[in-house]
């Protein structure tokens, strides 16, 4: 833990945090050579902001957007988590919606999820949202056409860190789902897709140097000492890989600036020695982010690999 420093500079370290995880997660400045239908996408089924937690302190935060093409009987039914650091973004942000327009134009119905966001909300709040909004998918699926028994999540960098979560965490008695505070409720999942994740945040916050470490202070509501090494080992994926975690596809660039890409394939590696189908996309010289630039054969191909590797699972 980084020895104590004055409120004024913690404020500043946790913008340079801010900046450096953000840089490369969005591409400004460039005008798209085309819509999203232009590369694969369709959803004629747009319903917007359903809560699906209320009662709870930032509740109006809970809310998913449904996105599905019109189908007879049931689809399998995908949860999205968007990125941002786990402090900023929402489910607006391009990137998340072409990927949900892509699985929608090939027989899914999405759920594309807002969570709470730090420092307001610990990174373990976040956690339990996107857990809780799991279980509303399944306890809701069939009003949208989807099927309550097929569910896979995806979501990319803040968000990657959680769909991870959701897939190989749903079984820790640590966690209480948001909105279902009661004992034996069911968030695992059968499939998961992660972008750019997080897998071992300790890791991650040391090796992108002093101003991404501070970004610990905002996750872990203000642990100190060994509650904070403790609380970094609860939110961080990689404790809990195990041979029943269900298959994981990775999908990372490999000049990720957050060094990020080598915890994809160390994490491919480790599944696969369980006994976990799991797979690397791996993204020739993209950076953090590179989804963003949605017109990007990269980006197309990596969506496209999702849609393979899900079918093979829920359908």
């Amino acid at each position: 833990m980084p020895k104590t420093k004055s409120p004024a500079l913690n404020r500043v370290l946790f913008v340079m945090a801010v900046s450096v995880l953000l840089a490369g997660c969005m591409t400004l400045g460039k005008k798209p050579p085309g819509p999203h239908e232009n590369y694969g996408a369709r959803a004629e089924t747009v319903i917007k902001d359903i809560p699906y937690a209320t009662g709870v302190p930032g509740a109006e935060m809970l809310k998913l957007d449904v996105y599905s093409n019109p189908h007879e009987g049931l689809w399998p039914a995908v949860v999205a988590i968007h990125g941002g650091a786990w402090i900023q973004g929402n489910k607006e942000m391009d990137n998340k919606v072409y990927v949900c327009q892509v699985l929608a134009r090939n027989g899914y119905v999405v759920f594309n999820i807002d969570y709470r966001l730090a420092p307001k909300y610990p990174i373990k709040l976040q956690v339990e949202d996107a857990m809780g909004a799991v279980i509303w998918v399944k306890e809701h699926a069939k009003e949208y056409g989807a099927d309550p028994e097929r569910v896979g999540v995806v979501g990319g960098s803040a968000g990657g860190h959680l769909a991870a979560m959701v897939g190989w965490a749903s079984d820790d008695p640590y966690f209480q789902p948001t909105g279902h505070p009661e004992a034996g409720v069911d968030s695992k999942v059968k499939v998961a897709a992660l972008y750019y994740p997080v897998i071992d945040v300790n890791r991650t916050l040391k090796e992108n140097g002093d101003g991404i470490a501070w970004l610990g202070d905002a996750l872990l509501a203000g642990k100190t000492g060994k509650a904070y090494r403790e609380e970094l080992k609860r939110i961080s994926p990689i404790n809990f890989i195990k041979a029943d975690d269900p298959p994981t596809i990775f999908l990372t660039g490999d000049a990720d600036e957050l060094k990020l890409y080598p915890q994809s394939v160390e994490s491919v590696k480790k599944l696969k020695d369980l006994g976990v189908d799991a797979e690397l996309f791996t993204a020739p010289g993209k950076k953090h982010g590179f989804t963003w630039e949605y017109w990007d054969p990269a980006s197309v191909d990596s969506v496209m690999a999702i849609v393979k590797f899900f079918d093979r699972y829920l359908k």
